[in-house]
């Protein structure tokens, strides 16, 4: 039996009989706002454009939804909140989720620890990335285009944050899961290896108010949105997939969280019918999602606790800089780049840094449900490991989402680390760290999910 099948009956198996938590457990508050730009900008996602958008497929949203304990229900409630915020763009860096904490910080008192960022990663949303300039032939203008968006898209996150905050009410919560048979392992020269690793679990959790009305519905996937390589606005196959459910449940709100689908890409993808897949791949996602609700449900009660922290990754020495200046930068134009943004950072007689931050939170929802968030490109490995580690017909259903916070490179495993290719090694000549991850990256991620854990379980400080 392969390795997802087995994850996935463990999931399911977790699940449990039917039922609803008790109405009161928690408050759960939902909002959504539009972000589609309403001009012309750059693209995320693909070296080679040239050019910025050129209209819309489908609008490109935010939406929040904030969960925090009844103090009613429990006398062990602390107030702990965990607002999530996801996106269809492509990336987030550090400047965008500072501003956003700080704001709802400011405003709302929301814990740094509390709020997540997670993008899906769409490469049809305009280029936030922080590598832009490095790495894109944008103009002045089409920069100065894009700084305008950042800022206005972080205020608006704030005031989406607040909204779903007012919205706070009693909601009945319960998890349920099924699976999608679209992503596919994508380290093979091919670009498709059948028989690679995969994550296909389609994890939902189903929000209704207390006399059982659907409210929302959050859904998550590990696989890029790469399905288009169009010059449209569009949400890619979790766009479609979120439309899709939205339109089954009125009045509901659909998020997609992207998973750990760094090595994993949709197939079919790409060509003249591009647009035609990432609906197809949106209806069959959305329909994994509806056989999910329609069965078993893992009712969802218990205190909230949320934990976070940053470990720090080590990255490979620094080449000698004789050998970085001499670099032969005709070779390849991408590499050039990157070779002069080192050189640009050292003449200015400032130190390059051989680590790199890893946001990493943490969430427990008493002993029914266990999400662990980390930044970074993750791929398939971490979600397998951790829920090989963590769940069990014994224990609680774990979700683990990617692309949260601060996508800075791809975070490989250790294993696609020393295979190399485009996720362990190359697809860093793209990126502002200075070189490749040490060996032990898989280790550090995991100590420090694990020390969280433990926080959220409430069996360490």
């Amino acid at each position: 039996m392969p390795v997802r099948t087995l994850i996935l009956c463990s999931f399911l198996l977790s699940l449990g009989p039917q039922g609803l938590a008790h109405a009161g457990d928690y408050k759960v508050g939902l909002a959504k706002m539009v972000v589609t730009p309403e001009g012309a900008l750059w693209l995320s996602g693909y070296g080679a454009r040239t050019r910025p958008a050129e209209g819309k497929a489908n609008d490109l949203y935010a939406k929040a939804v904030v969960f925090e304990m009844a103090r009613e229900a429990h006398e062990s409630a602390d107030g702990a909140r965990l607002v999530l915020v996801t996106l269809d763009v492509g990336s987030v860096s550090p400047y965008m989720t500072e501003r956003v904490a700080a704001g709802a910080q400011k405003r709302f008192g929301v814990p740094r620890g509390s709020l997540v960022l997670n993008c899906s990663h769409t490469h049809c949303a305009p280029e936030v990335a922080a590598e832009r300039r490095v790495f894109h032939d944008l103009s002045d203008e089409e920069e100065a285009k894009l700084a305008q968006y950042i800022e206005g898209l972080t205020e608006k996150l704030v005031d989406l944050i607040g909204a779903a905050i007012t919205d706070l009410r009693p909601a009945r919560l319960s998890v349920s899961g099924a699976e999608a048979d679209f992503a596919f392992n994508r380290r093979h020269p091919s670009g498709i290896d059948r028989n690679g690793v995969t994550d296909r679990e389609v994890p939902v959790l189903r929000i209704a108010d207390p006399d059982g009305t659907l409210r929302g519905v959050l859904f998550g996937y590990a696989c890029h949105n790469t399905t288009l390589d169009f010059q449209q606005y569009c949400g890619d196959y979790a766009g479609f997939a979120q439309q899709y459910v939205e339109e089954a449940h009125p009045g509901a709100i659909a998020l997609f969280v992207m998973g750990c689908g760094g090595d994993q890409n949709p197939q079919p993808r790409h060509g003249p019918k591009g647009l035609e897949h990432a609906k197809r791949h949106g209806r069959t996602l959305a329909d994994a999602v509806e056989k999910a609700l329609a069965g078993a449900q893992r009712a969802v009660h218990g205190p909230l606790r949320v934990a976070y922290d940053v470990a720090t990754l080590e990255l490979e020495p620094l080449p000698p800089l004789d050998q970085l200046r001499s670099a032969n930068r005709a070779r390849d134009k991408t590499a050039d780049r990157k070779v002069r943004y080192l050189q640009g950072v050292i003449d200015a007689g400032k130190d390059i840094p051989l680590t790199q931050p890893c946001p990493l939170h943490a969430a427990s929802f008493g002993d029914d449900l266990l999400v662990i968030f980390i930044s970074g490109e993750t791929v398939v490995d971490y979600a397998l490991r951790c829920k090989r580690e963590l769940a069990g017909p014994a224990g609680p259903a774990v979700w683990v989402a990617g692309y949260c916070d601060d996508v800075f490179a791809y975070l490989p495993s250790r294993r696609v680390l020393l295979e190399g290719g485009y996720e362990g090694r190359d697809s860093i000549v793209h990126q502002l760290m200075a070189t490749p991850f040490l060996p032990n990256v898989e280790e550090r991620v995991m100590a420090g999910v694990t020390k969280l854990v433990a926080q959220a379980n409430g069996d360490a400080k």
